[in-house]
């Protein structure tokens, strides 16, 4: 005779709420937490600087971390992920409509070496936790020949 069809839809959704209420396997994604919220920023490449806000969510029940970004006449949106087998990877879109694509390996969550993929393999980022309310980046781009450095640090926003 079998299950009633009532009672397999019952047990479909039991099994389907019980493993939404189950913790997702522990990543080093969630261990960025502390950045979901408002950053005050300032961006230093030789003698230009220029200071920009960004806020920090997680979105795809936790295993993706969105950063956006905004300046004085510009902006950007970044996508980070990890995957235990690939280590990180993010993805940039700019105001402009150009996409970069980094990838770096390992699993600290405090110290992501990133190197560009995509479109070209110039681009270096150094992301590194200082404290649950302060990070920097420092960053390379070889570009028209020359070699770009710069610093970016970042100071939670008081809540």
């Amino acid at each position: 005779m079998g299950i009633p069809r009532y009672a397999r839809i019952a047990m479909m959704l039991a099994s389907f709420v019980l493993t939404a209420a189950l913790p997702a396997a522990a990543t080093p994604i969630g261990d960025l937490h502390y950045l979901v919220g408002s950053w005050k920023c300032t961006y230093h490449a030789g003698a230009m600087s220029m200071a920009y806000d960004t806020t920090y969510a997680y979105n795809l029940s936790g295993q993706t971390l969105r950063e956006i970004a905004a300046w004085a006449g510009g902006g950007d949106e970044e996508l980070v992920g990890y995957d235990p087998h690939a280590g990180w990877t993010a993805v940039v879109f700019d105001d402009h409509g150009n996409t970069t694509v980094m990838h770096a390996t390992g699993h600290n969550p405090n110290h992501i070496v990133y190197h560009s993929v995509y479109p070209d393999a110039s681009i270096a980022v150094t992301f590194d936790r200082i404290s649950a309310t302060k990070y920097t980046t420092h960053g390379t781009v070889r570009t028209g020949g020359k070699t770009i450095s710069s610093v970016d640090t970042c100071t939670r926003v008081t809540r």
